[in-house]
């Protein structure tokens, strides 16, 4: 069989379960676009911020104390520039970039800190406030001069419905692909064999990969329909943005693929992937960011692939950063592509020996 004969089975198929399709692909969708307007405010814990000299003359003594005194509030890392700071605020390494000025130590000098944020990290935005009030009071308590303390918000402040627009839809895709692409896989085992005769189970399994792949472009127009509706400033069709989000599916699919495969599409399999799919939408850190939850969560979310993908959406829908921004994670997430691919293709190998 053809590649375009086994997308028309795939259409066909599809159009005998269009209410599950109609379900998945549009009322989940409207329904998570729809629950983003609920949520208002949370507070995070143990905020990883950046620690920045002004200038080449502030002391690095005055870094240390800085450090040591908002570690009881923040986790700070001490960085070389401001720069660099705010270059680690645009990937979500840290929340804040705090600006240590110099002439700490002359009584007859004021002094400002500056407390630089991101403005569509939403969630640590009225955190930051009281930050700023904390850092301003404490540092005027440990040095001599006047001190006090200002906050700078980089980019255009978001709400928070419009921070969570790119979790909701990174989650639902990832939620498409640990369910939709299983059943889909389980109700088809049975002629599976019948298509070995006529074509590969590779060319089956692709064909169905690239139409899913393809289907998750309905959920993407149906969140950019409620984003005009609501009036949030969220490019949900980005052209990284997109192909960030139908790169996570394929990687998913081809994990939960492989999931049913090697579990001869049973009920097991079934199972394996839904308590997957719970764990991954649980410990990526996509409604909020690292530094807000254990050290232990913060650790595992970034082994996953998918907390990397979730920034990237966020940056590219909410700050309109571009891609060479996170060309190292982006080349990482392919690698992912490639190692999920060869995995896949070893669970078809296994099947077709053992059947």
């Amino acid at each position: 069989m053809s590649l375009r004969s086994l997308l028309e089975k795939e259409f066909h198929w599809s159009l005998r379960n269009a209410l599950v399709l109609v379900f998945l692909l549009v009322l989940l969708p409207g329904f998570f676009a729809g629950t983003s307007v609920v949520f208002q405010d949370v507070l995070p814990r143990d905020v990883p911020v950046a620690v920045a000299p002004a200038d080449d003359s502030v002391d690095s003594e005055h870094l240390d104390i800085v450090e040591g005194a908002i570690a009881t509030f923040t986790d700070p890392t001490r960085v070389e520039s401001v720069d660099e700071g705010t270059a680690m605020l645009e990937r979500e390494s840290v929340y804040a970039v705090v600006e240590v000025p110099p002439d700490l130590d002359d009584p007859t000098t004021e002094v400002e800190f500056r407390l630089i944020v991101d403005g569509a990290v939403v969630p640590f935005l009225s955190p930051s406030g009281i930050l700023e009030n904390v850092l301003g009071s404490e540092m005027d308590s440990l040095f001599d001069a006047d001190v006090t303390a200002e906050r700078t918000v980089l980019g255009e402040e978001k709400t928070l419905p419009e921070y969570l627009y790119p979790t909701f839809l990174l989650t639902l895709v990832i939620f498409f692909a640990f369910s939709y692409v299983p059943y889909n896989l389980k109700n088809e085992s049975a002629v599976l064999d019948r298509l070995r005769v006529e074509t590969s189970l590779e060319a089956v399994v692709a064909a169905k990969l690239l139409f899913f792949t393809g289907l998750i472009l309905v959920p993407i127009l149906v969140f950019h329909a409620a984003a005009i509706y609501y009036g949030y400033a969220v490019a949900t069709l980005a052209p990284g943005a997109v192909l960030v989000l139908l790169g996570t599916f394929l990687l998913v699919s081809m994990v939960s693929a492989t999931v049913m495969i090697l579990s001869r599409f049973s009920g097991v399999g079934l199972f394996v992937n839904v308590t997957a799919m719970l764990g991954v939408v649980a410990l990526s850190a996509l409604a909020f960011p690292l530094g807000f939850f254990s050290p232990l969560r913060t650790t595992i979310a970034q082994v996953l692939p998918t907390y990397y993908a979730g920034v990237i959406t966020r940056s590219l829908m909410l700050k309109g950063s571009s891609l060479g921004t996170f060309a190292d994670w982006l080349a990482a997430l392919a690698g992912c592509l490639v190692v999920a691919a060869v995995a896949l293709e070893g669970s078809i190998i296994y099947y077709r020996r053992t059947s």
